[in-house]
C-alpha cells in the first residue's frame, strides 16, 4: 500500500512538473522568438531544476511537440465524441464545447494563441478531418463540384478558426455559447447558398 501511495505522489509530481514546463514555454513563446528559447530560460521561468526538465523532455522541441500533440489529441476527442456527421448541421455546438474547453485555462491558451501555436493545432485538427468533410459537403450536395466544396470548407474552417483565436485574444465580447451560435448561424447561411 505504501508503494502505491508513493507511486501516486510521484505521478502527481510528474504531472505538476510537466504543467509548469508547458506553461513556462507558453509564456516564453509569447515573449520572445521560439528559436531563442533555451532550456535555461524554461527552467528559470518554471522554477524547476535542470534535472527535473530532463527527466521529462530532451530539449525545447520535445516540449513543443508534446504540447501540440496533447492539445490536438484533446480536440480530436471532442470532434469524435460530437460526431463528424453532426458538424455540418450543428457546428455552433462543437465550437461551444471547444471554446469552453479552452476557457478552462484562458491565460495558457491566450499565450499559445499569441505565439501562433494554437493556430497550428487548429489547422492540424482541420487537416485530420478535411477529406471526410469534403466528401460530406459533396454528398449532401452543399456544393455542385469538388472545387466549390473545397472553397466552401476553406472559408468555413478559416472563419471558425479565426473567430476562436479572436475570442481568445479578447477581440470579441461574449460567452463561448454566444460566439459559437453566431458562427453556427453564419455557417447555416452559407449552406443555404448551395441549397
Amino acid at each position: 500500500m505504501g508503494e502505491y501511495i508513493m507511486a501516486k505522489a510521484e505521478y502527481r509530481s510528474s504531472i505538476r512538473s510537466k504543467n509548469l514546463i508547458k506553461k513556462a514555454v507558453a509564456k516564453l513563446i509569447h515573449e520572445k522568438e521560439l528559436s531563442k528559447i533555451t532550456v535555461s530560460d524554461i527552467i528559470r521561468e518554471a522554477d524547476i531544476s535542470r534535472g527535473t526538465f530532463y527527466a521529462h523532455y530532451s530539449d525545447v522541441d520535445s516540449v513543443l511537440k508534446q504540447i501540440e500533440n496533447e492539445e490536438l489529441e484533446v480536440l480530436i476527442e471532442y470532434v469524435d465524441r460530437f460526431g463528424l456527421e453532426n458538424i455540418m448541421t450543428n457546428v455552433g455546438e462543437l465550437l461551444t464545447q471547444i471554446c469552453e474547453y479552452l476557457s478552462r485555462d484562458m491565460e495558457y491558451y491566450r499565450m499559445l494563441a499569441h505565439s501562433n501555436m494554437l493556430n497550428n493545432f487548429l489547422w492540424r485538427l482541420v487537416e485530420v478531418y478535411y477529406d471526410r468533410l469534403l466528401d460530406m459537403v459533396m454528398s449532401q450536395k452543399k456544393a455542385p463540384n469538388r472545387d466549390e466544396a473545397n472553397i466552401y470548407l476553406i472559408y468555413v474552417t478559416s472563419g471558425a478558426k479565426q473567430t476562436i483565436l479572436s475570442w481568445l485574444n479578447g477581440n470579441l465580447n461574449g460567452s463561448p455559447k454566444e460566439i459559437s451560435e453566431i458562427v453556427g448561424n453564419l455557417v447555416g447561411l452559407n449552406m443555404e447558398y448551395y441549397s
